[in-house]
């Protein structure tokens, strides 16, 4: 179900991220993300990575810390 929900975002986004000038990489998402991979380098990530990211940070399961943790940095390293 989660993949699916990211599936969708991800083609909303791609579809309407050409017509924007704003990205998701603002402060405080980044700062989000940080707080479970402070080691990343986000500078050079698509929005949707960011919106990805966004979701499995926020998603409303039941994971810990560490286990958002470690989605966070696998979505970071097979991007």
């Amino acid at each position: 179900m989660k993949r699916v929900l990211t599936a969708s975002v991800v083609a909303l986004i791609a579809a309407t991220g050409a017509a924007s000038a704003m990205t998701n990489a603002t402060g405080a998402n980044v700062a989000l993300i940080q707080k479970f991979a402070p080691e990343a380098d986000l500078s050079t990530l698509s929005d949707a990575t960011i919106v990805h990211l966004l979701n499995t940070i926020n998603d409303d399961g039941d994971d810990s810390f560490v286990q958002t943790q470690s989605h966070v940095r696998s979505i970071l390293k097979n991007g």
